[in-house]
Order: structure tokens, then sequence, then C-alpha cells
């Protein structure tokens, strides 16, 4: 859980030290995988990180299993896997271009495991507080419920910033709302791993 806990904090702090070497880098209006692109200068460095954090949320959450067996910790369990596997190993191994007219079969598979990964990791507070919720843990429950409306709206506005008739408005920053989802979605599961590590 330590582990795991260190993982969180780093694939949301990576970014901020890696954008620094990648001049006209911009937080809010590019994705993250824009650093781990083929024309990225810090694109190793990136893309090692994302197979190596894919590999933890594929193994980590077998803590949630051992202080919560049941149905619902084994779906977030698989969910956080699909997550590990498609947002993180399958885009370490899969740079996209950074080029979007000159887009590849790389850059496609990158795109389609990408956001299966996203939305999978989305339902994870609400699963997370559900779980919560059955054991009489409110307080905590109520949070990851919060956590999971925040990172649902962050995400709409995600898909929206997307479309040409936004483009012109806040919700073109594409790469803020997504970095808000990644938190609204990673909190729960932080404040989850400082409890169990502090009852321990």
């Amino acid at each position: 859980m330590i582990i795991w806990c260190i993982t969180l904090f780093i694939d949301n702090l990576l970014p901020l030290v890696l954008a620094r070497f990648y001049p006209h880098y911009s937080h809010k209006e590019m994705a993250l995988s824009v650093l781990g692109a083929r024309q990225s200068p810090v694109k190793r460095i990136y893309n090692v990180w994302c197979i190596l954090s894919g590999l933890i949320f594929c193994i980590a959450p077998y803590a949630l299993y051992q202080e919560n067996s049941g149905g619902l910790t084994i779906a977030i369990w698989v969910l956080l896997a699909i997550y590990g596997i498609g947002c993180e190993i399958i885009s370490g191994f899969c740079p996209l271009n950074e080029n979007r007219q000159d887009e590849d079969v790389i850059t496609k598979i990158h795109g389609g495991a990408s956001a299966i990964g996203f939305m999978t990791l989305l339902v994870v507070p609400l699963l997370l507080a559900i779980m919560q919720l059955q054991v009489s843990e409110v307080l905590t429950g109520a949070f990851s419920f919060v956590c999971f409306i925040a990172a649902f709206v962050f995400f709409c506005f995600f898909i929206m910033g997307e479309k040409e008739k936004f483009s012109n408005t806040v919700l073109r920053y594409g790469g803020l709302w997504q970095r808000l989802v990644l938190v609204s979605c990673y909190v729960p599961l932080l404040v989850w791993c400082v409890e169990q590590t502090v009852s321990r």
C-alpha cells in the first residue's frame, strides 16, 4: 500500500517535472500522453514510468482484496487493472504521434486503450464509495462519492472540449480537465491507502 501511495503521488507530480524540459508544453491544453509522444524530448522517462505504474496498478489493488473481500472489491481490482494496462502499459509501449494529421496504427491503439482505461478508472470512486458505506464508513464513503461526481463532471468537460464548437471556451483546456479527472479518482484511493496503513 505504501508503494501504491508513492505511485499515486508520482503519477501526478512527474508530469509537472518533465514538462519543464519540454519547450512550449502546456498543462492546460495538452494531454499527459503528449509527454510520451514520439516527438517528446522526455518520452523515454515518461513511457518507462507509465509501464511501471501500470504494473503497480495491476498488482497493488490486491491490498483492497485482502482487507475487503467481496464482489465490489474484485470489480475495483479488475477496473484498476484495466486502467493500468490500457492507460499506462499500452500507452507506454505505443506512444502516440503528436501530429494528428499523420495518425498511424500505433497512435490508434494508444487512443483506444487510453479511452477504455480512462473510463474504467472513472467508475472506481463510485464502487469504492459503495464499499465504504456498506461497512458504515460514512465519511470516507461520502467523500469518495463526491470525488466520483467531480470526476464525472470533469470527464464531461474533457469530452466536450474535443468538439469544435467549444474550441473558444474554457472547455478547450483538455489537459486541465484530464488532470482533474485523475486527481478526483486518485484521491479516494490515496485516502483509503493511508487509512489502512495507519490502522495497522
